[in-house]
């Protein structure tokens, strides 16, 4: 009796090892920054934000500059003021700085939101193409490049992928 379980056993595992290797699952795999980087919708996406974040730099460095003029400016009336009338300006400067550092976190937090918002609609339709494509190729499974340690650069669909995103 449990020589012919053992049999069994053999049998079934030998079954499913042959129909393991026989599948023949199509894995391909993409590289999200590369389709970023060089679609067309990508390419306009970024050189949006890049021109936003560049000029929000701009904005805060020349208002940085003028804080540190205004700052060394009152430094300088320390010994020619009175102390209530120099501690006046001290504390009017650092309610300016204050409201000054308030409103550049506003605007970072404006522009992550920006950003997070274009870059979700974009792989929003990115994943609506890769669908399309999944079923038209018969790929059961596509994986981020990121993520892989070794594969065969012809299962890399980036470029087809692009493709279809620039159409």
């Amino acid at each position: 009796l449990m020589k012919k379980i053992f049999c069994f056993l053999i049998f079934i595992f030998f079954l499913t090892l042959t129909s393991i290797l026989n599948a023949k699952e199509n894995i391909v795999f993409i590289d999200l920054n590369y389709i970023l980087n060089k679609s067309n919708s990508g390419k306009k996406i970024l050189n949006e934000l890049n021109i936003i974040s560049n000029d929000n730099k701009k904005n805060f460095s020349s208002q940085e500059t003028l804080l540190e003029k205004e700052r060394n400016d009152i430094k300088k009336l320390k010994n020619i003021l009175s102390k209530d009338e120099y501690n006046k300006k001290v504390v009017l400067f650092q309610e300016k700085v204050e409201l000054y550092n308030k409103e550049k976190a506003k605007i970072i937090k404006s522009f992550e939101n920006k950003k997070k918002k274009e870059l979700d609609i974009f792989f929003k339709s990115l994943n609506e193409i890769m669908n399309v494509y999944m079923k038209e190729n018969s790929i059961s499974i596509i994986i981020d490049k990121k993520n892989i340690v070794m594969a065969a650069i012809k299962n890399d669909i980036s470029n087809d992928i692009i493709e279809l995103i620039n159409k």
